[in-house]
């Protein structure tokens, strides 16, 4: 009974010490939010805050502010890691004035305010009339604090998905989370991120399981939060990295409608990457701030685009504006240095030096291209194919490019590399897949021939087209190479992580372009390179679960489609 009681307590502390980090309570918490002075609100009287909701702006925060956040954020982490002590149930009672354990330490101590459907269904309704989003009342449901009580699970997790996740999929500011800052209004949506980050860092399930605790635990308060009208930049961001969790494991299909939401949400938010559009959000006071919400609609296009290669579906997001930027430098961004900011716009050409994640926006940008003439009826027009050709060359100018940065890169500035340089082949192979073969075929899937004869130019084009596909599937097999090098590494440091799944597609075509040169001509020499990146591709599905799926796949495709 008294170890029961004991692991309530510190769930209820856990909760808590979540309130604790926030610097503004909510007024709708406060039943005398109009005479602040007079009166001191049961939140803030808990939390020893002063009760002070004036209407006039608050000014930007000192650097006495920033330190005590982030002496804030070390107090989390302590409180978290001494949460599982027996001496927790008297701790807990001192942090809330009051010996009882009452269950509005859990639930929400308000009414929940109803979302404003106006801003749906009449949005000039909702912005002639001032209205605002309200705090959602939502409770962390008992399995997450469970999860979030494990000793030190703030600062590993953070640790761990700062040095493997963060260098390829860039969209938390470490510099914020760091200062507090990105807690300081936080509630269940920051639980969420927390496990978001945390599920990246995971290895894939054991055996044929695909469902993980963590990640079944994330997708019910995931619904739940939704179901509770939250909408939050900290929400989509979470809802983002669960996105790529679903697609480097192979989760369908609730990647694509993971992918789909987090699109419709960004849209509802006003996120773009131009200029600030943040109608519904609270302004921006930091450039840092400004340049995290751009880069989260950056990795929604890049997941968009990319998990859309193989099914050659539709995309949820519209593609950029030429009057819109790119990220700026990633080493720039996380250190929060203003000095080295330089703004790109999308046309940027291909041989200016940027930032990693930028390249791969690029890449993504590349994968739209090639998308609009794949969709295009196989005509055989000149104007066509002087299209392609033209969008070809583009494509592998540009991957010269980052195969000479590459070169001149330090090992963790090639993996930064290697995901834009592996989306590029990717539209490469989207781009040429239906010009390569000897029959012409029907834009439909399954290969399918048209019966149609080839003109002159279609013919000049499959041979430009099958070199290509040959000649990127020969440079997929060197970085394979490579990349089996740096894992023999990494596998020691557990680091595999590090390794962006954005990587896979690429390779899987090569070994499906290998495949069908080996049936052709039984070339000893393409089957040599197919098991090289077979071998590659095995690794990496003890990463991600992803790669266990192409190589089921490529297995088809080797028994000449008998399953």
């Amino acid at each position: 009974m008294q170890g029961a009681r004991a692991e309530f307590a510190s769930i209820v502390r856990i909760v808590r010490i979540v309130r604790i980090v926030r610097i503004v309570p909510n007024p709708a918490h406060c039943p005398f939010k109009t005479q602040p002075r007079l009166h001191t609100c049961s939140l803030c009287l808990r939390t020893s805050r002063t009760c002070d909701y004036a209407v006039t702006p608050k000014p930007p925060p000192t650097a006495a502010d920033l330190a005590t956040l982030q002496a804030r954020l070390t107090e989390l982490e302590e409180r978290l890691s001494s949460a599982s002590e027996p001496d927790s149930l008297s701790t807990t009672a001192g942090v809330s004035g009051t010996n009882s354990l009452d269950t509005e330490s859990i639930a929400p101590n308000r009414e929940p305010t109803s979302f404003p459907s106006a801003l749906f269904l009449d949005i000039d309704c909702y912005k002639w009339s001032n209205m605002q989003l309200p705090r959602p009342a939502a409770s962390i449901p008992m399995d997450i604090l469970n999860i979030l009580n494990q000793r030190n699970f703030i600062l590993e997790t953070t640790s761990l998905y700062f040095d493997t996740i963060h260098p390829w999929m860039p969209i938390i500011s470490k510099k914020r989370l760091d200062l507090g800052i990105s807690l300081k209004d936080g509630g269940p949506d920051i639980a969420l991120l927390f496990l978001g980050m945390k599920l990246n860092t995971l290895p894939p399930p054991p055996g044929s399981e695909i469902y993980g605790a963590i990640y079944s635990s994330a997708k019910n308060f995931l619904v739940t939060l939704e179901a509770s009208g939250v909408v939050s930049l900290v929400y989509l961001q979470a809802m983002t990295l669960i996105a790529v969790y679903e697609y480097s494991h192979s989760i369908y299909p609730a990647a694509w409608m993971t992918v789909g939401a987090c699109a419709r949400l960004a849209e509802l938010l006003g996120i773009s990457p131009g200029k600030d559009m943040m109608k519904i959000m609270s302004p921006v006071t930091t450039w840092t701030e400004l340049e995290e919400r751009r880069r989260v609609w950056w990795a929604i296009y890049i997941l968009d685009r990319t998990i859309s290669l193989g099914s050659r579906r539709r995309f949820c997001l519209p593609d950029p504006a030429d009057t819109d930027v790119l990220p700026v430098d990633d080493d720039a961004w996380d250190l929060g240095d203003v000095a080295n900011i330089i703004h790109y716009p999308v046309t940027t050409p291909f041989f200016t030096p940027i930032s990693p994640f930028s390249r791969l926006c690029q890449s993504a940008m590349f994968i739209s291209r090639a998308a609009v003439f794949r969709s295009d009826s196989q005509t055989g027009l000149a104007d066509h194919i002087t299209a392609v050709v033209s969008l070809t060359e583009d494509l592998t100018t540009f991957s010269s490019i980052l195969a000479e940065e590459m070169d001149s890169s330090s090992p963790n500035g090639y993996l930064r590399l290697l995901a834009p340089q592996c989306l590029t082949w990717s539209a490469l192979f989207l781009l040429l897949d239906n010009y390569c073969c000897p029959e012409k075929l029907s834009n439909e899937p399954g290969y399918t021939t048209s019966g149609d004869v080839k003109g002159p130019d279609e013919l000049a084009a499959q041979i430009q087209a099958t070199l290509i596909v040959r000649s990127i599937s020969d440079q997929a097999h060197r970085t394979t190479t490579k990349v089996m090098d740096i894992t023999s590494n990494l596998l020691l440091n557990d680091q595999m992580g590090k390794l962006s799944p954005f990587l896979l597609d690429a390779l899987y075509c090569s070994m499906v372009t290998f495949q069908w040169v080996y049936r052709e001509g039984c070339d000893e020499e393409a089957k040599g390179r197919l098991a090289d990146i077979e071998a590659c591709m095995g690794r990496l599905s003890g990463r991600w679960k992803l790669a266990s799926e192409y190589l089921a796949l490529n297995g088809i495709y080797r028994h000449g489609g008998n399953t």
